[in-house]
């Protein structure tokens, strides 16, 4: 049998690099959960799942995207890679961006004739929300509107 091969210890300075590394991880974590956005993820929080809803009074708001089609349908587009290009957490990530700027949306439709090229072309995309009010743990009412919506050129 051999001689197992001898303990390498770690130096001080490398001890001072982990700590110091772990240390800025750490202060970059509180920074972005303080002051930062959904952007700053993987070192900052993913706000859409870090939240609570009261039971009494509380409101849950969801978004989603729905189209005008050249044979005079409205459709709800897919919210994945094939469908839009962005999944259902990018468009309520980027909400206040789309209400800002609605000519975002053309990126949409254009991803959208790019990906499913058989699918009936878009005319109007429309950002929904929908928000559900709830007393006693149970929805008392569901308001649906049109957030803001764009004319597909």
């Amino acid at each position: 049998m051999s001689a197992a091969p001898p303990v390498r210890r770690l130096g001080a300075a490398g001890r001072r690099w982990r700590v110091l590394t772990a240390a800025g991880a750490v202060v970059a974590l509180f920074a972005t959960s303080l002051f930062g956005s959904d952007d700053d993820f993987p070192i900052g929080p993913m706000s859409q799942f870090a939240f609570s809803v009261k039971s009494d009074g509380g409101v849950i708001t969801s978004h989603w995207l729905e189209a005008d089609t050249a044979g005079g349908g409205r459709v709800k587009l897919s919210l994945d890679a094939v469908g839009t290009g962005l999944k259902r957490a990018e468009v309520e990530g980027q909400m206040s961006r789309f209400v800002h700027d609605p000519s975002l949306l053309q990126g949409i439709a254009d991803a959208q004739r790019r990906l499913r090229p058989g699918a009936p072309r878009l005319t109007r995309v429309y950002v929904v929300s929908q928000v559900k009010t709830l007393e006693h743990g149970r929805v008392t009412s569901v308001a649906t509107t049109d957030r803001v919506s764009w004319t597909v050129r």
